[in-house]
């Protein structure tokens, strides 16, 4: 029996191989009704004879042990297409014509198709009903954004919109709706037309949608709900999120509203710092929130291991988390600030790299004041960090921090005003980095007398504070730039006044021998100096000075007309007067009897940290790294050791004789710890005050300072002991 035996021809017999395969069927597998089904205007044609073809060739019926797959039903019509837009729910007119099948169950007439012809093999396409085939629109999408595309009825592609929204209403469940555009404040509108940005939208889409930031990478989205149901919304959303912003909130509202915001912009003032980018924006977002939170420093942490930079605020003397933002948000925003923010002659190279120190003074506007950014940038072990100290920068209507407001007392504002009359010599000050140095610096040569008749010069590295009152002399530092090469300027800079007929000066730091040598050569040729020196005492100072790198001759050093006070500083975080607690409650019994017996104070008064806080010192938003909220304080005060050196004091120092010179200066206390003179107190023990009554927690003295048992007690001027 022949291989197409059982195939029926009803063509007579024509001469030609060509012309028998013309009649033979298109599949070598049973007949089949579907495989019957004449194609109208189609010539059947021969399938090729491949492994792969066979299954594509089968009839509807299914093979035995074969499951029941979707392109089976579809080919054996058992599945019924139910339109769910029935003109009848719409009130429209209802189907029924010959060619369109109406939605009652009843399948469409089978129409079969024919798949092209390709190099001689020929495929049969299974039948389909027509009603399961609808045609496929693509939405018109911006030029940089692939097009999506979404299935829709033909009564809907009629209509000739790019936005097509159901017609059945759709409330989306969970979103608040915004009812005024003044329910909301933002800092500026993300969906602008400019060409940078952050999010580029069509200008159809601009009356259904908006995206504001709130904050750095914080933002909310108001669409109304026919645009919040397009693929356009659920794109748009995307490219935020690709630009490093989070969304914080998805609201819905009406065109009225929408269009009322993008109008408030107009309407907005425009802002003192240029905003060409949204990385100058982010930067200065989180400086003005660094400024209301009453930050003094803000700590950009970028490590390569971690996923996120973590922003902290130094707040009160603590440092505080306030935020983790995407590490391209946060290099965008540094690099955009130091090169287009950075005060001219200030700067330490054009451009941000952070894998070399950096140094700069950045103006900026914050909540109306005026503030001076001094960055200081410096590359780590797997990162680098970036801190922003915040300065007053308003040179016209500028403040000036008084020493009374800064928590001294009379004792030290006595010797503090007698500055303010000599003729030559140099006060130093030394302290830890961030302990109001060059503020009180600047205060000295504020309160010099007859200022107004004076010539003032200040030198510093860079220029932090506004010091209208004198000539400020700024001197800017090279990434590459050494330690000599910077001092070798510093020096230049001082040689250049001695010929500038200066009645004082103000230097920034004594960093090395050349200065150091500058700043006695003025002291004692008439001119008052003040200085600051990394020491970590009163007495350090004159070991550093007569030692070490700086050198200088003891003949110096010991003169009655070269030191005229030298002081070392430290701040103290104040207690929140109304949730702090009393120390008697808080702290060990052990300590408290410490505390009286061997200082002789009076614990009735002292009070400690209440770490809960209250609502007079609570800030939200600023936690440690245990995730407590920053509570318990309310600003800072100053315990300060500052003396003027006694004749017989500089005779210990001619000899080094160290401890000597620590005895006499001590010797000299006049009044117990509990009591506000200062004369002959060191720094601790004017912290010992503060906590007497009431003002410090007497914990961070023993913590931070040095624990109580350890301090070295010396008897006052009449030899007595406080216990």
């Amino acid at each position: 029996m022949g291989m197409f035996s059982n195939v029926d021809n009803d063509e007579p017999a024509s001469r030609g191989l060509f012309s028998k395969l013309k009649g033979w069927r298109t599949s070598f597998t049973e007949s089949t009704p579907a495989a019957s089904m004449p194609i109208a205007g189609v010539e059947p044609r021969f399938e090729s004879a491949k492994p792969a073809a066979t299954p594509r060739s089968t009839a509807a019926e299914p093979v035995a042990g074969q499951p029941m797959t979707l392109g089976m039903r579809l080919r054996m019509a058992d599945v019924t297409d139910v339109d769910v837009h029935d003109p009848l729910e719409r009130g429209g007119a209802p189907r029924g014509t010959p060619d369109e099948p109406t939605a009652t169950g009843d399948t469409a007439p089978e129409a079969p198709l024919a798949a092209p012809a390709s190099d001689g093999d020929a495929e049969i396409v299974a039948p389909a009903t027509a009603s399961v085939v609808e045609p496929v629109r693509t939405i018109s999408q911006p030029e940089d954004r692939e097009p999506v595309a979404q299935t829709t009825t033909p009564d809907m592609a009629d209509r000739g919109t790019d936005l097509i929204a159901p017609e059945v209403t759709i409330t989306p469940t969970g979103l608040p709706q915004l009812v005024s555009a003044d329910a909301i404040t933002f800092k500026r509108i993300l969906c602008e037309r400019s060409a940078d940005a952050a999010l580029k939208i069509t200008d159809a889409a601009r009356r259904e949608f908006i995206a504001v930031d709130l904050q750095a990478g914080v933002a909310i989205v108001v669409a109304t709900k026919r645009f919040h149901e397009t693929a356009f919304y659920s794109t748009y959303l995307k490219d935020l999120v690709r630009a490093d912003i989070a969304v914080r909130e998805e609201m819905i509202a009406t065109e009225e509203v929408i269009a009322a915001l993008y109008a408030s912009e107009k309407n907005r003032s425009a802002a003192i710092v240029p905003e060409s980018s949204r990385a100058i924006g982010t930067f200065r977002d989180v400086m003005e929130a660094a400024h209301a939170y009453g930050a003094s420093d803000v700590h950009w942490e970028y490590r390569d291991f971690n996923d996120e930079v973590e922003l902290r605020f130094r707040v009160n003397g603590d440092l505080y988390s306030y935020r983790n933002m995407p590490k391209a948000l946060v290099r965008r925003a540094l690099s955009a600030a130091y090169q287009d923010l950075v005060q001219r002659n200030t700067n330490s190279g054009e451009t941000f790299q952070p894998s070399a120190p950096q140094s700069a003074m950045i103006p900026l506007v914050a909540q109306m004041d005026l503030l001076n950014l001094r960055w200081q940038s410096t590359s780590l072990v797997g990162g680098f960090d970036v801190a922003l100290r915040l300065l007053d920068g308003n040179f016209r209507n500028y403040k000036v921090r008084l020493p009374g407001e800064m928590g001294l007392e009379q004792s030290q504002l006595r010797i503090i005003e007698s500055l303010g009359n000599v003729s030559g010599g140099v006060t130093i000050l030394t302290g830890e980095t961030g302990s109001a140095k060059t503020t009180l610096l600047r205060a000295f040569s504020f309160l010099m007398t007859s200022r107004d008749l004076r010539k003032q010069f200040a030198v510093n590295e860079p220029s932090e504070y506004p010091m209208p009152w004198l000539s400020d002399i700024s001197i800017p530092r090279r990434p590459d730039e050494s330690d000599d090469e910077a001092n070798r300027k510093c020096a230049e800079v001082i040689r250049s006044l001695m010929r500038m007929d200066p009645d004082d000066v103000t230097v920034g730091e004594i960093r090395d021998r050349v200065v150091a040598s500058l700043v006695a050569e003025l002291a004692l040729t008439g001119h008052p100096v003040r200085t600051s020196l990394h020491a970590d005492s009163a007495i350090g100072a004159f070991m550093r000075l007569a030692g070490g790198r700086l050198q200088l001759p003891m003949d110096e050093v010991s003169s009655g007309k070269f030191i005229n006070a030298v002081g070392n500083q430290k701040l103290i975080p104040l207690l929140c007067p109304h949730c702090k607690r009393p120390a008697n409650d808080v702290m060990p019994a052990a300590q408290l009897e410490l505390l009286r017996s061997k200082f002789g104070l009076d614990t009735s008064k002292m009070a400690c940290r209440d770490e809960e806080g209250c609502d007079h010192c609570r800030l939200p938003g600023l936690l440690t790294r245990a995730g407590k909220v920053a509570a318990g304080t309310k600003g800072q005060t100053l315990a300060m050791e500052l003396f003027r050196p006694t004749p017989e004091f500089l005779e210990q120092v001619a000899v080094r004789d160290w401890r000597g010179a620590e005895k006499v200066w001590r010797a000299g206390r006049l009044a117990g710890f509990g009591e506000p003179d200062m004369t002959g107190k060191t720094i601790y023990e004017h912290a010992l005050y503060k906590a007497s009554v009431g003002l410090i927690d007497p914990r961070f003295i023993d913590e931070s300072m040095k624990p109580f048992e350890e301090y070295r007690v010396f008897a006052d001027c009449d030899g007595r002991m406080p216990s």
